[in-house]
Formats: C-alpha cells, sequence, structure tokens
C-alpha cells in the first residue's frame, strides 16, 4: 500500500470513524433502502484532500445488506496506478477484525439511514477514523477521513462524491 493511492485511503477508510452512537437502528430498520447504497464518484474540486493523498480519481460502490455494508473502490492513485479494492463494514457497534491488517478491529454503526460511523483499532490505538454521509436531496456523499496513513503520517480530508 502507498501513500496517496485510493487504496491506502479507502482501507483507512476500512479501519475507520468516530464511535458511534449507541441504539441507532440497523439498515434493516429503515423503511426505504439505504441512502447509501450506489455507486459515487469523487469530485476532486469539492473535496479537501491531504497533500499526501492526491489521487486523481476515486468510485466507491456501497452494497447495504442487513448484516454489513460493503465498500468496493476503484481509482487512480497519484503516480497513475489504478487500485482498487473491497472492505466490509459490521454496523453494529462490535468489534470485528479487519482482513488484511492483522491485530485491527472495526466498530461500526448507523447514525441514521445514509450515515455510518467507523473507528479502527490496532492494539486498542484508533488508527483511523471515518463518517459517511449523504445530503438530504441523496445526491451528495460526504466522506470525512483521518488516520495514519501507509507512511505512518497523520492526515485529515473531506472527500465529497456525486451520486452515479
Amino acid at each position: 500500500m502507498t501513500t496517496g493511492t485510493p487504496k491506502a485511503i479507502l482501507v483507512l477508510v476500512a479501519v475507520t470513524a468516530q464511535l458511534i452512537i449507541a441504539g441507532a437502528p440497523p439498515a434493516a430498520a429503515f423503511d426505504e433502502p439505504s441512502p447509501l447504497a450506489g455507486t459515487w464518484k469523487a469530485n476532486i474540486s469539492k473535496s479537501k484532500r491531504h497533500p499526501n493523498h492526491l489521487f486523481k480519481s476515486a468510485t466507491l460502490r456501497f452494497d447495504v445488506s442487513n448484516e454489513v455494508v460493503t465498500l468496493s473502490f476503484t481509482g487512480e492513485n497519484m503516480s497513475g496506478m489504478e487500485e482498487k479494492g473491497t472492505t466490509i463494514f459490521h454496523p453494529d457497534g462490535k468489534e470485528h477484525p479487519l482482513e488484511g491488517l492483522p491485530g485491527a478491529v472495526e466498530i461500526s454503526k448507523w447514525l441514521r439511514a445514509g450515515t455510518i460511523e467507523t473507528i479502527a483499532k490496532k492494539d486498542g490505538k484508533v488508527i483511523g477514523q471515518s463518517t459517511f454521509e449523504v445530503s438530504s436531496d441523496g445526491k451528495l456523499l460526504t466522506a470525512t477521513i483521518s488516520g495514519t496513513d501507509a507512511s505512518g503520517a497523520w492526515f485529515e480530508q473531506v472527500i465529497v462524491c456525486d451520486r452515479q
């Protein structure tokens, strides 16, 4: 994993988010399909990227079921190389092992329909946080992400995505 790539950023996303308001209902409890579900393309001009994470493009796809939220991503890193991957969130407020990162766990929870928060910990220490929030009109997704990247440096950024 290299610094500045969608993969590095989005794996951290998987390893991430602000922990979480207790008692929010699972996605299945909402009357309609989750507003988060679908494909989203990063709008670079609206985003506030960290200087070490100036990827050229990113597309996110969220699939929401009763038990998991699957985030698949593709994009072009700052070096022009294509990257892709998949991360699974378990929005039940409990710790779940984070695949591909030994000793790390993710804790995710719905705040409301269309908003999920996640935190990632390794050896009991927070290594990343993220919030994915769909706008009230359902057209924008705002991903607020912070954490320690592959180089060990802390970063914060806001990625705004348009629904596709």
